[in-house]
């Protein structure tokens, strides 16, 4: 099961796997707290006077200091949170939590949709005016091909042609 929580700015993805398989998402602010995620989980419980505990692992490090923040808890930018209990239950979330549960690839597409994406690199044709000039290019030893054009730009830098028929030695190919 995959709950979301928005925030603005950077945030925190987490999931809380349970001894039942079950997966709750949630989305947090890295200042928020342990006793935060805490309260979300609890939030989501069949009985919420469930005595649990929250636990990463490997090594297990048992999520214990409630006022460290999910930056502190090395839970940031994401993280995977087991959920630990003495008592055993066939059901830990809430039965209406189950009924509008998500796929695994559905969880991953809605938390990649709203991670903010970097702007494409633009391409300009004139160099930023405190740019340091690089070099010339040094000379090719790669002979221009009979598409090339008279354009001394073009032949720059092309990459080499080997022959489809030759393979290096080592290379074992069934059938050959």
């Amino acid at each position: 099961f995959y709950l979301f929580i928005y925030f603005f700015g950077w945030q925190v993805v987490l999931r809380v796997q349970f001894p039942d398989r079950q997966v709750l998402q949630g989305f947090f602010r890295p200042q928020e707290t342990v006793a935060a995620l805490k309260q979300f989980v609890q939030a989501h419980l069949q009985d919420p006077d469930l005595l649990f505990y929250l636990f990463i692992a490997p090594p297990k490090t048992v999520l214990n200091d409630p006022n460290a923040t999910l930056f502190q808890a090395n839970l940031f930018p994401a993280a995977l949170v087991y959920f630990g209990s003495d008592a055993k239950t066939e059901c830990y979330l809430r039965g209406v939590l189950l009924d509008s549960r998500v796929s695994a690839l559905k969880a991953d597409e809605l938390i990649a949709s709203c991670i903010p994406r970097s702007p494409a690199p633009t391409s300009c044709s004139q160099p930023p005016q405190d740019s340091v000039p690089l070099e010339p290019s040094k000379p090719s030893s790669i002979q221009p091909g009979p598409e090339d054009t008279s354009d001394p730009e073009s032949q720059a830098v092309k990459p080499a042609r080997t022959d489809p028929a030759k393979v290096p030695k080592w290379l074992k190919l069934p059938g050959v």
